[in-house]
C-alpha cells in the first residue's frame, strides 16, 4: 500500500509548466505506464513463440511510451501528448498490418480518439480533422487484413494469454479514461456551481452588508401579499433610516459610514432571527418584513433594537460614533396593496425624524 501511495504521488507530481497542465500531464503518464506495461506482457508472447521481429517492434513500443511518460516531467507535457497520440496511431497501425486484426492492436486507434478530445490545448477543428484521419485508418486496416496474407499463428497456451493481456489491457485503458473523464465533468460541474452559487448571491445580496437586497425583497413582498390573499396571513413592513448618516460620512470619512453599515446589518439580522427577513432598500435605509405578526406585536421589538443600537458606542479608527434609528411601520393591508403599505411605513419614517428622530412610530 505504502507503495502505491508512493506511485501515485509520483504520478501526480506537477509539471514545471504550471498546475494548469497538471491534468493533462498525470492523464498521459497513467495511459503511458499502462501501455509501457501491455507491450512489454504482449512481447513475451511473441518472443517465445519465436516472432523475434514483432516481439522487438514491441520493445520499441514500450520505449516510445517509457519517453511520452518522461517527457511530462520534463516542461515538455504538450509535446509528450503529440508524441503519444503520434505513437498510438502509427505503432498500432503497424502491428496489425503485419499481426493481423484478430491481435486486437487496432483498437488502440479508438483510445487515440478519446485521449485527443480530453487536451482543452487543441482546439475542436483540429480535433475533428484528426478524429476522420483516425477513422479512415481504422476503416482501412479493416479492409486490408483481411486482404493481405498473415501467417501469425500463436500456440494455443500463448493465445490464451495474450488475449487474456489484451482483454485486461482494454478493460484498464477504458477505466483510466473513464475516471479522468469523471473527475474533469465533476470538477467543471463543481467550477460552474460555484460560479451560479457566486452570481446568484451578488444578484441576490447588497454587496456591503450582505442582506438581501431591493429586488429580492420586492420579490418575498410578492409570494406573502399571495399568502395573505389566500389565507389572510398577517406581515408588518417597516421602514428604518439611520439619523444624520451624512454628517457620520462627512466627520468621519465613508469608510467610517460603511463600517456603521455593516455593524448594523449584523444587529438587524440577529433581531429579524426567525421573524422575518431584512433588506437594505436603499443608501441608509433599511426595510423589515415581519411574517406572521401584527405592528402592535412587532412595536416592542424594534423599539429594542432601537434602544440597543442608541447605546451601543462604535469605535472606528479610536472614534466613538454616535448612531440612532428611526422606524415606521404598518400592517400590510390587502386594500392597500404593498406599494401604498411600504409609502405608509415611509410617511411614518419621515413623521418620526420630524418629531425628534429616534423613535419608532406605528
Amino acid at each position: 500500500m505504502k507503495l502505491w501511495k508512493k506511485f501515485k504521488e509520483f504520478l501526480n507530481i506537477t509539471p514545471r509548466e504550471g498546475a494548469e497542465l497538471k491534468d493533462l500531464a498525470v492523464f498521459i503518464r497513467s495511459l503511458s505506464v499502462v501501455f509501457l506495461f501491455y507491450f512489454v506482457l504482449t512481447s513475451i508472447a511473441l518472443f517465445a513463440t519465436t516472432y523475434y521481429i514483432i516481439s522487438l517492434l514491441e520493445f520499441m513500443a514500450a520505449g516510445l511510451f517509457l519517453m511520452a511518460f518522461i517527457y511530462t516531467y520534463r516542461n515538455r507535457t504538450n509535446y509528450a501528448m503529440a508524441f503519444f497520440g503520434a505513437v498510438i496511431v502509427a505503432l498500432p497501425t503497424v502491428l496489425t498490418l503485419v499481426t493481423g486484426w484478430k491481435t486486437n492492436f487496432q483498437w488502440c486507434l479508438i483510445v487515440e480518439i478519446l485521449v485527443l478530445y480530453f487536451s482543452l490545448e487543441i482546439d475542436v477543428t483540429t480535433k475533428k480533422r484528426l478524429f476522420w484521419v483516425i477513422s479512415a485508418d481504422f476503416v482501412l486496416l479493416a479492409v486490408l487484413t483481411h486482404v493481405l496474407p498473415n501467417n501469425l499463428e500463436l500456440e494455443y497456451g500463448w493465445s490464451i494469454y495474450f488475449h487474456f493481456v489484451s482483454a485486461i489491457f482494454y478493460m484498464l485503458i477504458i477505466h483510466v479514461i473513464a475516471y479522468f473523464y469523471s473527475n474533469k465533468f465533476n470538477v467543471a460541474e463543481e467550477n460552474l456551481r460555484d460560479i451560479n452559487n457566486r452570481l446568484r448571491k451578488m444578484a441576490t445580496t447588497d454587496a456591503l452588508t450582505g442582506l438581501c437586497n431591493r429586488r429580492v425583497m420586492r420579490e418575498d413582498l410578492t409570494m406573502l401579499a399571495y399568502n395573505h390573499e389566500r389565507d389572510n396571513t398577517p406581515f408588518v413592513i417597516a421602514i428604518a433610516d439611520i439619523d444624520y448618516f451624512k454628517r457620520i460620512n462627512d466627520t468621519y470619512g465613508h469608510d467610517a459610514g460603511d463600517y456603521i453599515l455593516k455593524q448594523l446589518a449584523a444587529v438587524f439580522l440577529n433581531t429579524m432571527d426567525g421573524k422575518g427577513k431584512i433588506a437594505r432598500w436603499g443608501g441608509e435605509e433599511f426595510l423589515f418584513v415581519f411574517e406572521n405578526a401584527t405592528g402592535s406585536q412587532v412595536v416592542g421589538i424594534l423599539d429594542n433594537m432601537r434602544k440597543q443600537i442608541e447605546h451601543t458606542a462604535f469605535r472606528y479608527n479610536d472614534n466613538n460614533i454616535k448612531v440612532t434609528l428611526t422606524v415606521g411601520l404598518e400592517d400590510y393591508s390587502r386594500i392597500f396593496g404593498v406599494e401604498a403599505v411600504i409609502s405608509k411605513a415611509d410617511a411614518k419614517l419621515y413623521q418620526g425624524k420630524e418629531e425628534g428622530r429616534n423613535r419608532v412610530i406605528y
